[in-house]
């Protein structure tokens, strides 16, 4: 009895191991700050308040959005990508202030902050691996030319086909796989973004903006009523 419990529990385990890494399509990640640290006493505690913070990933073909809440829900921003019509909506709500900003991918290319990013050197170490929820993972590291001492490093899946994108300021970069694990650092920060859910199943309608209540308007007239902070979020 002892010795067909233990092979069916490594049948079992067998199957759990398979059906994780299976290739994904379609579905939905939830990426969390895990990781944020910073030799300055001050800078360290405003960055605590954003760990834990999450942004949810779906994404089916050539759709991909994403959810990102921060300062527990005070701010929320969410992103719309259709690669067919090359379309990017960019939905903010900053305590009930809600703006809509209208664009598409080939503006966002000649974006100046895009231009830096399409000159970055992006790395690859097959032999470095990692497991992240059940997915066959490899490092990379990204280099920035004008991005001083600022270093990514991180790891990617090949196994989830999507180029959703979150990292701030670099949404143009098309990576070989899914980055499932990456930190930034640089010598007043250090923070570290992880995959703790990753779902199978999609509900469709996550794909689709919901304008309505939101202001509308252009990337250009965004910046200049935001001013820095459009940079600041990697737009």
């Amino acid at each position: 009895m002892n010795k067909k419990l233990f092979m069916l529990a490594f049948l079992l385990v067998g199957f759990v191991s398979t059906y994780a890494q299976k290739t994904l399509n379609k579905g939905m990640i939830t990426m969390e700050i895990t990781e944020v640290t910073s030799p300055d006493e001050q800078t360290a505690m405003m960055l605590e308040m954003m760990k834990g913070s999450q942004t949810e990933v779906y994404f089916d073909g050539t759709k991909h959005a994403s959810k990102m809440s921060m300062m527990g829900g005070m701010v929320e921003v969410k992103t719309y990508v259709n690669q067919d019509s090359k379309s990017m909506d960019m939905l903010m709500d900053m305590m009930g202030q809600k703006m809509w900003i209208a664009s598409n991918l080939d503006e966002m290319a000649k974006d100046e902050q895009a231009q830096k990013a399409a000159s970055a050197k992006v790395e690859y170490d097959k032999s470095k691996k990692k497991e992240i929820l059940g997915y066959n993972c490899y490092a990379m590291t990204v280099t920035l030319p004008d991005a001083g001492d600022m270093k990514l490093t991180g790891f990617v899946t090949e196994d989830i086909k999507t180029d959703a994108n979150i990292i701030q300021g670099m949404q143009s970069i098309k990576f070989q796989g899914f980055p499932i694990e990456y930190t930034v650092e640089n010598p007043m920060m250090k923070m570290t973004m992880t995959a703790v859910a990753i779902k199978d199943t999609l509900d469709v309608s996550k794909l689709e903006a919901k304008t309505d209540g939101y202001n509308k308007m252009t990337m250009a007239e965004f910046k200049a009523k935001m001013g820095n902070m459009g940079g600041g979020f990697g737009f």
